[in-house]
């Protein structure tokens, strides 16, 4: 996958994940919903370094990993706490250390 390929499916994932529209994640950006339709259907080649960082982290997850590979969403039963602290201010930092240890514990198989 190319990075606007990258881009355009992890908007979407992400997006949809948190229950939004394409015109609520635009109104916390301060862009259009055409915009966003853009990007998730890839027609902008380079949506820019600011802007994909904004838009990371009003969805919660940091630019790297927004930006690196292809998010799916996984439902799985976490202690409500856990959820809590995944929802908060904190949480691209707590995706970010959850990717770090997955990625561990897979290369020690």
């Amino acid at each position: 996958m190319t990075l606007v390929e990258i881009i355009a499916a992890n908007l979407k994932t992400l997006r949809e994940l948190r229950g939004l529209g394409q015109h609520e994640v635009a109104e916390r950006i301060g862009v259009s919903r055409r915009t966003i339709a853009r990007i998730e259907g890839g027609k902008i080649g380079d949506p820019g370094f600011g802007q994909v960082m904004g838009i990371a982290q009003k969805l919660g997850v940091s630019t790297e990993l927004f930006t690196q590979e292809r998010l799916v969403g996984q439902a799985i039963a976490v202690p409500s706490w856990v959820r809590d602290e995944l929802c908060g201010p904190r949480s691209a930092e707590l995706v970010d250390a959850l990717v770090a240890a997955a990625r561990q514990v897979r290369t020690r198989k």
